[in-house]
């Protein structure tokens, strides 16, 4: 029985540890990394970025549109996928966030 408490505990533990981790802020983004076909394309540091900003990505079926907005963050505006997911997940802001377009083959992350 003493056993199965002890693995109680640990596992309680390690789940405790998890939660902290995910819910720590990120840091600060400095970079806006575009990649496509696993190919990084384009490297901006954020204190180069106007509010306003658009920036075309071709991929495998055409070109995907994303912005920057001052205090939001980046997202998504057009791309030729059919489901637009990567549209409606809307903006990211903090350094490991990510905007994944699958079927373009488009990924735009923030980075540290």
């Amino acid at each position: 029985m003493k056993k199965v408490n002890f693995l109680i505990f640990i596992f309680l533990i390690f789940s405790i540890i998890s939660i902290i981790y995910l819910f720590l802020p990120k840091g600060e983004a400095k970079y806006l990394v575009v990649q496509v076909e696993n190919r990084e394309i384009l490297r901006i540091p954020l204190t180069k970025l106007k509010s306003g900003d658009k920036y075309k990505v071709r991929g495998p079926l055409g070109d995907s549109i994303f912005e920057y907005i001052e205090g939001r963050g980046v997202h998504m505006i057009s791309s030729p996928c059919p489901d637009k997911i990567c549209i409606k997940q809307g903006f990211i802001n903090k350094a490991g966030e990510s905007i994944v377009c699958l079927p373009n083959r488009v990924i735009i992350t923030l980075e540290k």
